[in-house]
C-alpha cells in the first residue's frame, strides 16, 4: 500500500502548525519504527530553520536539494519562469536531508526535504500551462516518495496558493491544529471550504488538533465549538496538546524543541505521543 500523504495545514499562522508537523513525524518514526519524509511547504521555511543549522542548510540549497526541485527539474534560477524540460522528479531520497535513523535499523529514516523563499515565485508567474507543468511534476515526485517512504508530512504556508493547491492535491490526510481562539477557528472554516471544492479530487479525510490548551481548562469554549459541529466534531482528536514553553521556537536553539531539557519535557513528549499514536489509527498506520 503506498503511503499516507499527511499536510498539516490551517489557513490561520500561530497555530502550531510547524511544531506539530515536526514533533508529530518524530513521533510516527520513533514509536511506530516507520520512515518519514518531512516536506517544508512553507517559503518561510520555519520548519527548516528550525530543524537544521545555517550551514548545513547552505550546503543543501548549494546542492539544489530543497523543496524547489519538487516542481522543477535543476537548475529554476529564474525567478519568474518554471523550468518545464522533460527530465523526470528526482527520488525523495536524493534530496531528502536523513535527520535520524535507527542504528538496528539504518533504512527506517527520519529525512526532512529543506524549504526555500524561492516558493514564491508560484504566485508570481501567470503562465497556467507552466503551472500545471510544476503542480504534476510535484504530483509524480510525491507518486515515487510514496514508495519510498512508510509516511509523508507536508507542512503547509497558512495561504490559500499554488503551493496549497498542490499539496491538498496529493494529501491522503489533513491535520490542522487549533487554538483556543475564535481566529484559528476561522482558519479551520476556511480549510474546508477549500476541500469542498469539486477541483480537490480525491477528498482527503481532516483530523483536528487542539494546541496550546491551558493545562487546568477541562473543555474549553472552542472545543465545545468545534464539537458541536456535525463536520468538526468527529474529526477532533480527542488528546489535546497542553499550553507549554517547551515547545516554543528559539533563536538560540536548533533541533527538535522538546529534547531541550528543560521542566514539563517529559510531560509535553507524552502527549505528542498520543497524538501520534491516535494519528496512526486514524490514518491506518
Amino acid at each position: 500500500m503506498s503511503a499516507p500523504v499527511l499536510a498539516v495545514l490551517n489557513m490561520k499562522g500561530g497555530v502550531g502548525k510547524t511544531t506539530i508537523s515536526a514533533h508529530v513525524s518524530r513521533e510516527f518514526f520513533e514509536t511506530k519504527e516507520l520512515s518519514v519524509l518531512l516536506v517544508d511547504l512553507d517559503p518561510q521555511f520555519n520548519l527548516t530553520q528550525q530543524l537544521i543549522a545555517r550551514d548545513r542548510y547552505n550546503l543543501l540549497v548549494e546542492g539544489h536539494k530543497t523543496a524547489l526541485r519538487l516542481f522543477e527539474p535543476a537548475p529554476a534560477g529564474d525567478f519568474f519562469d518554471i523550468n518545464t524540460s522533460a527530465n523526470p522528479p528526482p527520488k525523495a531520497s536524493e534530496v531528502a536531508l536523513v535527520l535520524w535513523n535507527f542504528r538496528q535499523k539504518p533504512n527506517v529514516v527520519l529525512s526532512l526535504i529543506s524549504g526555500t523563499f524561492e516558493l514564491t515565485k508560484y504566485s508570481f508567474i501567470p503562465d497556467n500551462d507552466k503551472l500545471k507543468h510544476a503542480r504534476e511534476f510535484f504530483k509524480r515526485f510525491i507518486s515515487t516518495a510514496r514508495e519510498e517512504y512508510d509516511l509523508i508530512v507536508l507542512d503547509m504556508n497558512p495561504s490559500s496558493s499554488f503551493l496549497t493547491f498542490a499539496g491538498l492535491s496529493v494529501a491522503t490526510d489533513i491535520i490542522s491544529p487549533v487554538r483556543p481562539d475564535k481566529f484559528s477557528v476561522l482558519g479551520l472554516e476556511l480549510v474546508k471550504r477549500l476541500l469542498d471544492h469539486p477541483a480537490i479530487q480525491p477528498k482527503p479525510k481532516m483530523h483536528i488538533v487542539m494546541n496550546g490548551v491551558p493545562r487546568r481548562n477541562p473543555v474549553t469554549e472552542i472545543e465545545q465549538q468545534i464539537l458541536a459541529e456535525a463536520y468538526f466534531g468527529p474529526r477532533l482528536l480527542p488528546v489535546r496538546l497542553h499550553e507549554s514553553g517547551v515547545l516554543r521556537a528559539r533563536s538560540d536553539y536548533t533541533g527538535f524543541a522538546s529534547d531541550r531539557r528543560v521542566s514539563n519535557r517529559t510531560v509535553i513528549r507524552s502527549e505528542l505521543r498520543k497524538v501520534g499514536l491516535e494519528l496512526c489509527t486514524r490514518v491506518g498506520l
